[in-house]
């Protein structure tokens, strides 16, 4: 089948095995903008053109060369290659995340073979997050015998405790676990760092390295007047207990304070516990929200109701202990210090002031670490409560242990932690081979097509809808929102690729000067 926004590449497989072994022009060492902006500089191009030729198997072993997180990322990434990606100068990006995940769906469930132990050498992972089971993954296939520590029933961190099953479900996460502890890695569920086990245990087991990957789970909470009412929630805490079916029913009105994703997983999910109205109320501006637009538009779509620029001041209540009513103070201007910190400036006089009245407040306004079983480390631990490492190398002060994620001083997405894990990994190779730990670099160049590039005769072709559930089906159930590509809607999708790190330079610049190379195709 041959579709008119499909690209020459699509149907010449030979053409990009080729470009890499022949290397027939210096552009071939550039990196496609999705690939440069990926924090695990994933092999985009390759896995789009194997879904382009009808093969989800071959895309999904494209992926985890890279990727050991492939259901996960194709759910909860937050997609920078989408934005960067050259085909938003013809129409719209490639829907890069979506056809990662139906790699996932649609390609082969078999297990990997068990890797090679080919090192004497144990890791100790502590804490199976997306940076903990990203370094794990990495550690084995390096040969290493690895374990991994986990405080909860199930590994994944907020992966499994808190991230609602509408947006990621449970077992599109046990299915990347499985391939990961199938690979070698042992895991160790329900095993807490200080209450049953302590690092100098681990190291008098033998294990050569540990790394630190433990997240933030626990919820930041408001200091102000009321806020030890009851009915005020933190949100980690209420996510958990809806994930696990421990709260079923959430009656009257709710307002969620916090503007970022967590903030909107709350919002979302108190519909689905039949609140009769869902407010969320933040201290930025809209444009300025944590929350990626995604996101909000969603939490919108379904019924939650935004509101920007308003900071609390105090809860209140109607003479009992528990809390019935909000009230804000509206803001000016925002700011961010160095270090991710926000302050803010509220606007006074008349006006200024703004009260709602609510049954329950769930407070999403950020996470913070657990360093309990930690204190008395030989590890530096910031005055906020992290662990603080080399932010190139995940080398901590303390030979022999590393760290990564958001235990870190260093935050970010799911892709950010798994890139960290990665770093994290490399280091401990070195560190266990006895080389210096030094940073891995890329300096690869991005390649870029500007519009005037585009060839007249490329058909033209908005990126292809993911179909979800309607809004009045979604608020009646934690079944997922987004229903992903059909097989043929994958296809056509992964068509519209412009396949820029093969040759685009070629196609848009370089023509003429490609006589040879084509007659050796040809």
């Amino acid at each position: 089948m041959v579709l008119s926004t499909e690209t020459y590449y699509t149907r010449r497989p030979e053409i990009p095995a080729f470009i890499h072994t022949e290397k027939c022009w210096p552009e071939v060492d550039k990196y496609s903008p999705c690939e440069a902006v990926c924090p695990l500089h994933q092999d985009v191009p390759n896995y789009i053109m194997a879904i382009a030729q009808g093969d989800a198997s071959k895309a999904l072993a494209i992926i985890r060369e890279t990727n050991p997180l492939p259901s996960i990322c194709g759910r909860v990434c937050h997609h920078p290659c989408e934005t960067e990606c050259n085909r938003k100068v013809v129409d719209s990006p490639i829907a890069i995340q979506a056809l990662k995940r139906f790699a996932a769906d649609w390609g082969s469930s078999r297990k990997p073979r068990p890797a090679k132990r080919k090192k004497a050498e144990r890791v100790a992972v502590v804490g199976g997050g997306p940076a903990g089971l990203t370094a794990a993954h990495d550690l084995v296939k390096m040969g290493y015998g690895v374990a991994v520590f986990d405080a909860a029933p199930m590994p994944g961190g907020i992966l499994t405790s808190a991230i609602p099953d509408f947006i990621l479900p449970t077992e599109a996460v046990q299915a990347d676990i499985d391939y990961i502890e199938a690979l070698g890695v042992k895991i160790h569920s329900n095993i807490r760092i200080g209450r049953d086990i302590g690092l100098d245990t681990l190291s008098r087991q033998g294990f050569g390295a540990m790394l630190i990957a433990v997240g933030a789970q626990k919820s930041a909470m408001l200091n102000i007047r009321g806020s030890k009412l009851s009915g005020i929630i933190p949100a980690l805490q209420f996510l958990g207990e809806a994930k696990r079916r421990e709260l079923v029913a959430l009656g009257g009105k709710v307002w969620v304070i916090g503007g970022g994703a967590v903030a909107m997983d709350c919002a979302r999910t108190a519909l689905r516990l039949g609140a009769s109205e869902v407010h969320a109320a933040c201290l930025e501006c809209r444009a300025d929200m944590p929350a990626y637009d995604w996101e909000i538009e969603e939490a919108e779509r379904e019924g939650v109701s935004i509101h920007p620029s308003l900071a609390p001041q105090r809860f209140t209540s109607k003479g009992g202990s528990r809390v019935s009513g909000i009230e804000f103070k509206r803001v000016a201007s925002t700011s961010l210090d160095s270090e991710g910190r926000i302050s803010w400036t509220l606007i006074e006089g008349p006006g200024s002031d703004f009260s709602a009245e609510c049954d329950t407040v769930i407070v999403a306004i950020g996470q913070a670490t657990d360093m309990t079983g930690f204190s008395g480390g030989p590890f530096n631990i910031s005055r906020g409560g992290a662990v603080v490492v080399n932010e190139a190398t995940g080398e901590t002060n303390a030979p022999g242990i590393f760290a990564a994620g958001d235990v870190t001083t260093i935050r970010g997405t799911v892709s950010e932690a798994m890139a960290a894990g990665r770093r994290a990994a490399r280091s401990i190779d070195q560190y266990l081979s006895g080389r210096p730990i030094v940073a891995v670099k890329d300096d690869r160049e991005m390649i870029t097509i500007k519009p005037e590039q585009v060839p007249i005769y490329l058909s033209r072709h908005d990126q292809w809808e993911v179909s979800k559930l309607t809004a009045r089906q979604a608020i009646t159930t934690f079944k997922e929102v987004n229903l992903g590509y059909t097989f043929w809607q994958a296809v056509e999708e992964a068509r519209r690729c412009l396949n820029c790190r093969m040759c685009a330079n070629c196609v848009f610049e370089r023509g003429q000067l490609c006589f040879e190379t084509a007659g050796r195709l040809l």
